[in-house]
């Protein structure tokens, strides 16, 4: 996947490119297919993680409903910017804001979540739900960003949602490693180790979309007082 330098960032939403096009009915239905199936999955997952005492399960599961959320508001914007909101483009770098900060947060909820692991890991970890959970996981990921990948060089808000599909998908591949390590082995201190990969995957997706976000928000702020 081609990634713009923040600095490039800026110059497509300040000088009308890529980052302030307005969303396109494509876009929103991309949107919204990518809603219902995380919205969905996300609440299967967490009856799962908490039958199976996985924590790697429960930090995938924390992701895909702050997916939700992000994804609800990048909804919202993108309807906006659709019907010709002056404050399209304001509200898209916003939205796109509000997702990196999210992500950063959830980041740190599961850093200390896995010092809680490390210092008392748990006693059984069924490994077979987890494994099929984070497979219908990586699929449903997989699917999701496959239908926002055609716009995620075109708006920053849609970018945002797709590198949380990433994200996603990155974990339950990690969460699925877990799973087989620890049928395998024995060794449950895989879950925890894959929980603070998936923190540390999050917040490197995070810090990038902040900082493009916040610049993008400034320059439109900027254009709007000329």
């Amino acid at each position: 996947m081609h990634v713009h330098s923040s600095d490039q960032a800026c110059d497509h939403y300040g000088h009308g490119g890529h980052g302030a096009l307005p969303s396109t009915p494509n876009q929103v239905r991309s949107l919204k297919i990518a809603l219902v199936l995380v919205s969905c999955f996300s609440v299967a997952e967490i009856w799962v993680s908490a039958h199976s005492n996985s924590l790697s399960l429960l930090a995938d599961a924390g992701h895909m409903v702050s997916d939700v959320f992000a994804m609800a508001l990048a909804l919202w914007t993108a309807q906006r910017a659709q019907r010709g909101d002056r404050d399209g483009d304001r509200l898209n770098a916003l939205a796109a804001l509000v997702n990196g900060a999210l992500l950063l947060a959830i980041s740190f909820w599961l850093s200390w979540e896995c010092w809680g692991v490390w210092r008392s890991p748990p006693i059984e970890i069924l490994s077979g739900p987890v494994a099929i959970t984070a497979a219908v996981g990586l699929g449903i990921n997989g699917l999701n960003a496959y239908f926002l990948h055609r716009h995620a060089e075109d708006n920053l808000n849609l970018r945002g949602a797709f590198l949380h599909m990433l994200a996603d998908a990155g974990s339950c591949a990690g969460v699925l490693v877990s799973a087989g390590l620890i049928a395998k082995f024995g060794w449950y201190w895989a879950d925890g180790v894959v929980s603070g990969a998936i923190a540390l995957l999050i917040a490197l997706n995070a810090v990038p979309l902040i900082r493009q976000s916040w610049s993008a928000l400034n320059s439109v702020t900027a254009a709007s007082e000329l």
